[in-house]
């Protein structure tokens, strides 16, 4: 009798483990983190479009990937626009910024700037950014639903 009184409360708790184990053929996945996306249509004149490569390359891009680093961006990536072709093409290049929250957009990369490129000053990259390339616009999209 005393047996079997302390193998009941041993088969619950191992009863319950056992449980957790069973695959019931379905997994419930947590809400994903929301994607922004900044997509910016940049028109290059052709005469130009080496020094803006250029000015991405060596000046944007380290301070993105320092943004990425510190979480207050996913992503950024530059394409260059193939098609449609002509002289009436509206971008040359997109450019996008990924990001968590509406948020991270709005956080000053000034602080970022300064700490990779200490001795470049900010007027000089503002005025190198504006001469480089002409912002058509600039659009904000914001995922909704995805499937995987």
């Amino acid at each position: 009798m005393r047996i079997r009184h302390l193998a009941v409360p041993a088969l619950i708790p191992t009863a319950f483990l056992l449980g957790t184990f069973v695959n019931t053929g379905f997994t419930q996945q947590a809400a994903a983190t929301p994607t922004i996306l900044e997509v910016a249509c940049m028109k290059v004149d052709p005469l130009k479009d080496d020094e803006y490569v250029k000015l991405e390359h060596d000046l944007w891009k380290p301070v993105h990937q320092e943004r990425i680093k510190q979480g207050r961006m996913r992503s950024w990536t530059m394409y260059e626009v193939r098609y449609p072709s002509g002289s009436q093409r509206e971008c040359d290049y997109r450019v996008v910024n990924t990001y968590n929250s509406l948020a991270d957009i709005d956080k000053p990369v000034a602080d970022i700037f300064t700490k990779i490129h200490p001795g470049v000053p900010i007027s000089e990259v503002v005025r190198r950014t504006i001469t480089g390339r002409d912002l058509r616009n600039s659009e904000l999209w914001y995922q909704v639903d995805q499937a995987q």
